[in-house]
């Protein structure tokens, strides 16, 4: 992230931890420049942040996954001739 695309104020992510939060201020050291995070108080390289989507983006991100990976699933439990498995007794303990 550069610079210009950073502000106080700005949610982003560290990409090395995935640590999410709000940009609360800027500090120059030793001639580079570093982001405070709300979520730690630490201070993080502006190229190592990227800006992070928001909580409404994701969740609809996740929506779509869950129900292909539930569509995935459902196929999975039809054998190729078309007949389902058998799963009441998939959980017996051995004699």
């Amino acid at each position: 992230m550069q610079m210009e695309e950073c502000a106080v104020g700005t949610r982003v992510r560290y990409t090395r931890t995935g640590t999410v939060g709000t940009v609360t201020a800027l500090q120059a050291v030793d001639g580079e420049t570093f982001a405070v995070l709300d979520a730690t108080g630490l201070l993080y390289r502006l190229d190592q942040l990227v800006r992070a989507g928001t909580v409404r983006e994701r969740r609809e991100g996740q929506v779509e996954d869950l129900t292909t990976q539930l569509e995935r699933e459902r196929e999975g439990l039809y054998r190729a001739d078309g007949s389902q498995f058998e799963l009441d007794n998939s959980c017996e303990g051995g004699g």
